[in-house]
């Protein structure tokens, strides 16, 4: 276990601010679900469930400040107190990364195309299942280093589910720029996917983050 001096609870603070960033996640789930099948993208109700992930992502933003604040008297090296914010703050922008989304669709009336609805969430379903495995190996972290060290496996596996996201995405581009569709539009849907995709991308930064850190502690 690499923490093993007293101090703040630190490990139930990441866990709190890594709690609060699913949270946001799951709204967003419910915001996309909603926005793949709504015919008006104006609809008060998109625009009341994307205030939702604002202020999900507010609470994220003030867990991780107090996460943050804690590791001022944590006895911990510098280099560790550095890695752990790393991590920390790459989650955040999970949450971020949602509001960033959700505000896109709605302020430019985006629309998907039906053909490619259950791709999106496809891809939205395998980022929450790599974060998943995100969770548990951050709490790893704190109580089963060693374990987490010995089975690199658990953040092969965060690896693996990005490549699938990686073979969802090429598909919608490839059949998005061959549509008959306005070029505006496919550029405007296109980054909308990019941004989604995004998230699984920040996922398996954070897994390489955490074996690097893992490598230079456990040597």
């Amino acid at each position: 276990m690499l923490f093993k001096k007293r101090g703040p609870d630190v490990h139930a603070l990441i866990m709190a601010q890594i709690r609060d960033v699913e949270k946001c996640m799951l709204i967003f789930e419910d915001f996309m679900t909603a926005a793949a099948s709504c015919d008006d993208m104006k609809s008060d109700v998109l625009r009341a469930m994307r205030d939702k992930i604002d202020l999900a992502e507010d609470d994220a933003d003030l867990s991780l400040r107090t996460m943050i604040d804690s590791l001022r008297t944590a006895p911990y090296l510098p280099a560790t107190k550095a890695d752990l914010i790393a991590i920390a703050t790459s989650c955040d922008k999970i949450a971020n990364k949602c509001e960033t989304v959700a505000t896109r669709i709605v302020t430019r009336r985006i629309a998907c195309p039906k053909v490619y609805v259950d791709d999106i969430l496809k891809i939205f379903a395998i980022t929450k299942d790599q974060f998943q495995m995100l969770e548990e190996c951050i709490s790893m972290l704190f109580s089963k280093m060693n374990v987490l060290a010995a089975e690199p496996e658990h953040l092969d596996k965060i690896r693996a589910l990005e490549s699938k996201v990686d073979k969802l995405e090429e598909g919608i581009y490839e059949h998005l720029f061959d549509s008959d569709m306005d070029l505006a539009e496919k550029t405007q849907i296109a980054r909308v996917v990019e941004l989604l995709c995004d998230l699984s991308d920040i996922v398996e930064d954070i897994a390489d983050k955490i074996q690097i850190m893992l490598i230079t502690r456990m040597a």
